[in-house]
């Protein structure tokens, strides 16, 4: 269910494409990329948001083919890229940045890009650590596509529920009891195959993530399952110099309390420099 939420001002990236940007609170800058269907007026990114805004001018942004953004073809993550690099420099000062999800694979790829983030806090980027890092393959987001143009738009969002987040089939039948959920899932259903190209096929992004130069904690929830555990730290093995961190109690979408605590510590606040 999506809830009506103001957009403060837009940035425009790189190839033109207008993209919807929201800030909330004061403070150090913390830009926020959520995961797959986390946009303005989703209820996850705006709890996260409201526990974040009372210490930090948190900046989100609706990815380009989502929410109120625009959207320019052909896509390519070079221009995810960009549009990252274009809402940072939107902003005065140092910003630091949390990635959740999806959000947090995008976050490694503008960080080894060189988009001046000063610190950063991954939260379970839904790699596979067992996946070859060498294969590059696109096979499933080709599938996810190939389903969106025959209008088959609820197998795209199923297949991504259960390959991509590892959501076992009884709870994803069990989202789509919840009318108002399922359609948003499928509203957002044309731009899960760029998520999985993001996520580099799922695999850890081993060369992509050792050109990170700047502080990053990735951080797991010990109530997640093992493999996200595991992709936590096998990406935290691959950035160099980086902190990993398995937090009690919590899962693949963490209490926003656990996310703020996490960078106060690491790189907000409470954070050193």
């Amino acid at each position: 269910m999506h809830v009506d939420r103001p957009l403060d001002r837009t940035v425009v990236s790189r190839d033109g494409t207008v993209l919807a940007v929201s800030e909330s609170g004061t403070g150090p800058t913390l830009l926020v990329l959520g995961g797959a269907w986390d946009h303005h007026g989703t209820p996850a990114l705006d709890a996260l948001v409201d526990t974040l805004r009372h210490r930090y001018r948190v900046v989100t942004v609706d990815r380009r083919g989502r929410g109120a953004s625009g959207d320019t073809l052909p896509w390519s993550i070079e221009r995810e890229v960009e549009d990252v690099a274009a809402v940072v420099a939107s902003v005065e000062g140092p910003v630091d940045a949390l990635g959740t999800c999806v959000g947090a694979g995008l976050l490694v790829r503008a960080l080894a890009a060189g988009v001046p983030i000063r610190r950063a806090v991954l939260w379970e980027p839904p790699y596979r650590a067992t996946v070859d890092p060498h294969a590059d393959d696109v096979l499933f987001a080709d599938a996810l596509d190939e389903h969106v143009a025959a209008g088959r738009r609820a197998q795209a969002v199923r297949a991504f529920l259960g390959q991509v987040l590892g959501l076992p089939m009884g709870h994803v039948t069990a989202l789509r009891l919840r009318s108002g959920l399922w359609r948003a899932l499928l509203t957002d259903a044309h731009v899960l195959a760029r998520d999985v190209r993001v996520l580099g096929g799922l695999a850890v992004p081993e060369r992509v993530a050792s050109s990170i130069g700047v502080p990053v904690l990735v951080a797991a929830g010990d109530a997640s399952p093992d493999w996200m555990r595991a992709a936590a730290a096998a990406l935290a093995e691959a950035v160099p110099g980086s902190r990993h961190l398995v937090v009690h109690g919590q899962g693949h979408v963490p209490d926003p309390a656990v996310l703020a605590d996490l960078v106060d510590r690491f790189a907000g606040v409470g954070a050193a420099g």
